[in-house]
């Protein structure tokens, strides 16, 4: 009999959770809406409301420990960039109150997670970085923030322009992925990544929209890209990058 009550409770559990799943855009839009009204304290709670049925669907009990890794890539594409923006928002709103630092720094990580590697990686990364163009004089987190964008570049896999040159796992492209890592220890390495990013996007973008120029950049840059990374393989190009290292210790590039 126990059993049976047990299984009825289970039941009727997961009913619940399936009716709330089906409404959860609605929740999240409903914390968009707060969001833009300003009214932090019912997007606060909207937003934690929606995060926590992904979370309860995934059987977690945290929406701190949800992963990309929990969702399909190919089919959730829109739920996992709604899932990221959520993420951001809520840290926006901890931002500025100190009692709440450790809820911003724990929804600052999830929206670098749910930003790596994905398809609107740079769509988030450019949204990140006019933001901390936008409040480098009042953000009290401007150094998280920094980081956080840092930690975007750092881990991603991405490198577009030999990616649609080459092939996403072509030993070139594989080079040149190299390099960015360790272009990022470099004196404005960052600055140079961050370029990078936002440039090649727009090409890509281009191309696709059969841009006479995007297809014949593509298709031209080919042969240095090819050059360039054989180069970055020679003691040359180590020396200089050990001496570049050296100059970023001693702080003379300041």
């Amino acid at each position: 009999m126990e059993q049976k009550e047990e299984s009825k409770r289970e039941k009727q559990k997961k009913l619940a959770l399936q009716k709330r799943y089906g409404q959860r855009i609605t929740i999240a839009r409903q914390g968009r809406e707060a969001f833009l009204k300003k009214d932090y304290i019912t997007a606060s709670r909207k937003y934690n409301e929606y995060l926590g049925i992904l979370a309860e669907s995934k059987d977690i009990d945290d929406i701190f420990k949800l992963s990309p890794g929990m969702f399909d890539k190919r089919t959730q594409v829109t739920e996992l960039l709604l899932i990221s923006h959520i993420y951001w928002e809520v840290s926006r709103i901890n931002e500025m109150t100190p009692k709440l630092q450790k809820t911003f720094f724990k929804s600052l990580s999830q929206f670098v997670k749910f930003t790596v590697n994905q398809p609107y990686q740079v769509l988030n990364s450019e949204m990140l970085r006019k933001y901390i163009k936008k409040n480098k004089r009042v953000s009290p987190q401007l150094g998280q923030l920094n980081q956080a964008l840092s930690q975007i570049h750092v881990q991603s896999k991405k490198c577009f322009i030999a990616s649609e040159c080459f092939g996403f796992d072509h030993p070139t492209t594989e080079t040149l992925r190299s390099f960015k890592k360790e272009l990022l220890s470099w004196p404005l390495g960052h600055k140079a990544v961050e370029l990078y990013y936002r440039t090649s996007n727009q090409i890509i973008e281009s191309k696709t929209k059969n841009n006479l120029f995007a297809i014949l950049f593509i298709y031209i840059a080919k042969t240095p890209l090819r050059l360039f990374a054989k180069f970055t393989q020679t003691s040359i190009f180590n020396r200089c990058s050990y001496f570049l290292k050296s100059l970023q210790k001693s702080g003379l590039n300041h």
